[in-house]
């Protein structure tokens, strides 16, 4: 080996080893940092012996311990007095039995002994009531309780409220459903409007309530700076079309479970509004002026909607509630969202649609489009999937994932209804939980036959549960070479 060559390796060597030492350091931080948030090794034993942890620099200290929870923060308080006092400062207080530091109650058994439960409450009202009594009252970016509360503890979360006013708290999240029957509404917690002004409500960014009521609010003056609003198991004793009203800079919307809910019309613009998802209320009519609306998630039974000036709604994911779901699909929901590029779908298809060929409205739009499907009845249902391509003519992905079905099902004899019509768009299509199925046979081979420039076809082969998933599997690898195959281009069938 020559000299030059002999020193290459020598340099190759040493940042080997250099690399490995520090892989191994690093792995070992990794570790000892697991294991004092878990409580189980002292924070100062694994600091270096030339770092004096009680000596950083306050504002260091205030940068770490922000990024602690409160749990965290109370176990470094005890380093120094600097950690003691960096802990009145901190920005993010969350309040939950599972991060109270002197509470090591499980929740399950909190719920079943009432007398366990009272003393819990009292304990962690004891608790809250310290830590803010203690807090510097300023620079808080988040306020949080998740913890099972009611109206009997009224004064407590109200007082609590206030402070988070005063402090110029960002975000107020108040899930008061932890351990207690959600749909005990009379005993609900009354969220306090009359605590907010015009003053100190625009310090408001982000309102996340759960399991509270919403009463009447003539005086309230509206939060002028609120740009998320998630409410869940919200009992409305107002009108949500005034609120939102007052939230002129809303971004982001979420109403889950709000069983009383039937109409949500706002004809007043919401400019800033870019994500909606209403889920499980029991809605009959929707409207929405969002002239700059992106996402829209909904789930429930089928509803009027009207979203004609929310052009830039690109984006949805649909569950609908509803036995024929599939032609609802086909001809309800085209007409909502014309203008939608990319879609995620849930549908629960137990009847057939008879005598159903021709599609007076299409997803004019639609690029990408994901579908679960849970299927019960005959082969059919399966085949009529095919619609899909007629229906969106546009389409370049479609994935579907199939529940419900297996491997032997009655043979397929009249679904020859379905007229060929050539796609010149489809690339891709992805069928999982393929089990060599009468009913995804046809469909694939009819995309393979009608889709001119097709790219892919993925069969992700499963099905069944258990010893039973083997049995679907076999199945489908073995329909899929015998069927499919012999119909395929060259590269365009995989299976997986």
């Amino acid at each position: 080996m020559s000299n030059l060559e002999h020193s290459n390796f020598q340099i190759t060597k040493t940042k080997g080893l250099a690399s490995a030492k520090y892989i191994t350091k690093r792995r070992r931080l990794q570790y000892s940092s697991r294991r004092v948030r878990q409580g189980q090794l002292d924070f100062q034993s694994i600091m270096p012996h030339k770092v004096n942890v009680q000596s950083l620099p306050e504002d260091i200290v205030l940068r770490i311990t922000s990024k602690l929870t409160l749990k965290e923060a109370a176990w470094a308080s005890v380093l120094s007095s600097v950690w003691k006092q960096a802990c009145v400062f901190h920005p993010n207080l969350y309040f939950g039995i599972e991060t109270d530091p002197g509470s090591h109650a499980k929740g399950e058994e909190v719920c079943s002994d009432p007398s366990k439960r009272m003393l819990t409450i009292s304990k962690f009202i004891e608790r809250v009531d310290a830590i803010l009594k203690n807090h510097c009252g300023t620079q808080v970016n988040k306020f949080a309780v998740k913890f099972g509360l009611s109206t009997k503890h009224t004064k407590h979360i109200n007082r609590w409220v206030s402070f988070a006013i005063a402090s110029k708290a960002r975000a107020v999240i108040l899930d008061l459903s932890p351990n207690r029957n959600p749909f005990a509404y009379d005993d609900n917690y009354a969220f306090p409007f009359q605590l907010f002004d015009g003053q100190n409500g625009s310090y408001l960014n982000v309102l996340q309530l759960e399991s509270v009521t919403l009463g009447p609010s003539p005086d309230f003056c509206g939060f002028a700076n609120l740009k998320m609003l998630d409410l869940h198991l919200v009992i409305l004793l107002q009108d949500l079309r005034q609120l939102l009203s007052k939230c002129c800079v809303l971004e982001w919307l979420s109403i889950r479970r709000c069983f009383e809910l039937s109409s949500l019309c706002v004809p007043e613009p919401l400019c800033r509004l870019q994500y909606l998802r209403l889920q499980n209320c029991a809605f009959r009519s929707i409207e929405f002026h969002a002239p700059n609306l992106t996402t829209f998630e909904y789930g429930g039974s089928p509803a009027l909607m009207n979203f004609s000036k929310c052009l830039k709604l690109k984006t949805a994911a649909i569950w609908i509630d509803v036995t024929n779901t599939l032609k609802y699909m086909l001809t309800g929901i085209p007409s909502i969202l014309p203008n939608v590029e990319t879609m995620h779908v849930e549908l629960l298809i137990r009847n057939e649609m008879s005598g159903f060929t021709w599609f007076p409205l299409k997803f004019i739009s639609l690029k990408h489009l994901t579908m679960e499907l849970t299927c019960w009845g005959n082969t059919k249902l399966v085949f009529q999937l095919a619609y899909l391509l007629e229906a969106a003519p546009l389409l370049e992905d479609l994935h579907f994932e199939m529940l419900g079905l297996g491997p032997i099902s009655c043979p397929v004899e009249d679904v020859v209804d379905i007229m060929d019509l050539p796609h010149y768009h489809l690339k891709t299509v992805c069928i999982t939980r393929f089990c060599g199925n009468d009913g995804q046979v046809e469909l694939a081979k009819y995309i393979l036959k009608n889709a001119s420039i097709l790219e892919h076809l993925i069969l992700k082969l499963g099905g069944g549960e258990g010893c039973t998933s083997r049995v679907y599997i076999l199945h489908g690898r073995k329909e899929a070479k015998e069927r499919l195959a012999p119909l395929a281009r060259d590269g365009v069938l995989t299976i997986l």
